[in-house]
């Protein structure tokens, strides 16, 4: 029973161990999100960049010196999050639609955080409000 017991604690830390994020170089990222980070965020520099192993698919985490964020999926290499600690998130990422209406709706207010989800897009603005867009691009709610 003690070796069971044991065999047990020994597995659930080597999967704690291996499920945890992991460094590596940025040279490791997929080339488009390379691309996308030298295109749109040229002034930043790479503090660090993290892989994560979810379930059956990888996720990149590149943090910059200045405390903002970018998260890639490892297959596509296309961006699934931005998190600005500092400023808004640059114009060039933000779809259209969205620039349009937070623009319209909430002028003055800077997106803070942009996300990618099963429905479209969530964006966070710099007052805390979460405006939620479709595939398109079209406003669906907000919450705050």
């Amino acid at each position: 029973m003690k070796k069971i017991l044991l065999l047990l604690v020994c597995a659930a830390a080597a999967f704690s161990v291996s499920a945890a994020p992991q460094k590596v170089d940025f040279d490791k990222l997929p080339n488009n999100s390379q691309e996308f980070i030298q295109k749109n965020f040229p002034r930043e520099k790479v503090k660090n960049v993290e892989m994560d192993r979810e379930a059956s698919w990888d996720k990149y985490t590149v943090y910059f010196n200045s405390g903002n964020q970018i998260s890639f999926e490892g297959g596509s290499g296309d961006w699934s999050r931005i998190i600005m600690k500092n400023g808004p998130v640059p114009a060039t990422v933000i779809p259209v639609k969205i620039k349009t209406f937070a623009g319209g709706k909430y002028p003055g207010m800077n997106i803070v955080m942009l996300e990618t989800t099963a429905d479209g897009y969530k964006a966070g603005l710099a007052d805390g409000t979460f405006l939620y867009f479709d595939k398109d691009g079209n406003y669906t709610k907000a919450t705050k």
